[in-house]
């Protein structure tokens, strides 16, 4: 059949090379029947065409060459944000209970609602994608990279044009430091795209090392910033050619630690928290920068700091003996979960204490969105870890795929 079929011209043969097209390349994922029912269902939906003539060129993605590269609004992410929210809706669910639902007009009703949100907001969304996934349009990593978008955006927007609201922080620290975590975040989310597990691990494992600095530093003096850029440079010096400042050596000597481990996290030193830390519980590593995040974020969560160390120490099981396997699906929501979290923390410090602006794109509140994901995200990776035997539910071809040491010893 000629790729090149225009629905204008030939609508009746167009759907059906369509709903073929569709049997190729979802079999196994969603049972088709239900796929295609959604799929009319959907297009049928008033809203669908105003997102679709609002956000697109009809000109352009009519024909099935259109559909099938999976380039903007069409059928193949229609199809990727349906198949993606059901598995998320129904992964726990037996053979049975996923049959009733799908008959199910209520829970059609809904998974249409949801599907219409991501449709709302996929212009923001898919120029990180290379389309050649699912796991993009899983709702945890599809509003991530939604928020982190959007977060990009309001950057060039607010710090371009450096528009500064609270100048009781240090802007430069903060605006250079959110531009990195923006960037690492979209790293991960790329990299997760293209399944790039290795890869994906390595840019995770610096992502919450920032992560941990900027939570650390963000509301901090002059001082202690200009300290930390100090030891920075100091430690960006030691690695490249192996020499360290003399002041830093006496310091460190002064101090009795390791001028090694001193000139990577001596920083720290200044920091209000690591003063009220017991001498047992100071330490010039990314542990003892835990610690110090244990005391500050305490209102955010508790042992927020030790948690993020066992994160990152988690991502480098040759070095921190780490065990236990998960399979990829597993991996995505652990990894997501926690990059959500970050997320919005990052959301949080940018929004309210450096510029000002709400979180809604196309009338879609993304933090609440993302609330919704997370949550739904935990109670799937909850079942998914309480039997082994869940994990041979999952329909799509997650147990196939790479291996990944995630959890800590006990």
């Amino acid at each position: 059949m000629d790729n090149f079929v225009n629905y204008l011209e030939n609508p009746a043969i167009y759907k059906r090379e369509l709903y073929r097209a569709f049997k190729r390349i979802f079999s196994g994922t969603i049972k088709e029947s239900f796929l295609i029912d959604m799929v009319n269902k959907v297009e049928n939906d008033p809203r669908y065409g105003i997102i679709f003539l609002g956000t697109n060129d009809p000109k352009k993605l009519l024909s099935l060459d259109s559909v099938a590269t999976g380039n903007g609004f069409n059928y193949s992410g229609t199809c990727k944000m349906i198949v993606m929210c059901h598995y998320a809706n129904t992964v726990s669910l037996n053979d049975y209970e996923r049959g009733k639902q799908q008959e199910n007009k209520l829970y059609k009703e809904k998974l249409t609602d949801d599907v219409m949100k991501m449709f709302r907001i996929e212009k923001l969304v898919t120029p990180d994608f290379s389309n050649s996934s699912l796991e993009s349009y899983l709702p945890i990593i599809f509003y991530t990279a939604a928020l982190n978008n959007y977060l990009g955006n309001k950057y060039d927007e607010f710090a371009n044009q450096k528009v500064v609201m609270n100048a009781k922080y240090n802007y430069d620290f903060n605006c250079r430091t959110i531009y990195k975590l923006i960037m690492k975040i979209k790293s991960c989310i790329n990299l997760a795209d293209i399944r790039a597990t290795d890869e994906l691990m390595v840019i995770y494992r610096s992502l919450i090392e920032l992560f941990m600095t900027f939570a650390a530093l963000w509301d901090q003096n002059d001082a202690v910033i200009n300290s930390f850029y100090e030891f920075d440079q100091a430690a960006f010096d030691n690695n490249y050619n192996g020499t360290i400042p003399e002041h830093i050596k006496l310091m460190a000597k002064d101090i009795g630690v390791n001028k090694i481990k001193f000139v990577n996290y001596g920083w720290i030193k200044n920091l209000p928290e690591f003063k009220t830390l017991s001498n047992k519980s100071r330490a010039f590593s990314i542990g003892g920068l835990a610690k110090v995040l244990d005391t500050k974020c305490g209102y955010f969560c508790q042992d927020f700091g030790s948690e993020l160390y066992k994160l990152y120490k988690a991502c480098n099981p040759q070095t921190h003996g780490t065990m236990l396997v998960m399979n990829y699906f597993q991996l995505e929501l652990h990894i997501f979960q926690n990059i959500a979290v970050m997320l919005k923390f990052i959301c949080e410090v940018m929004s309210e204490h450096l510029f000002k602006f709400d979180f809604k794109f196309g009338n879609i509140d993304l933090i609440d969105e993302l609330n919704i994901a997370l949550n739904d995200s935990r109670k799937v990776f909850d079942w998914l870890n309480s039997d082994q035997k869940n994990l041979d539910k999952t329909n799509l071809d997650y147990r196939d795929r790479a291996i990944c040491s995630m959890r800590m010893k006990k």
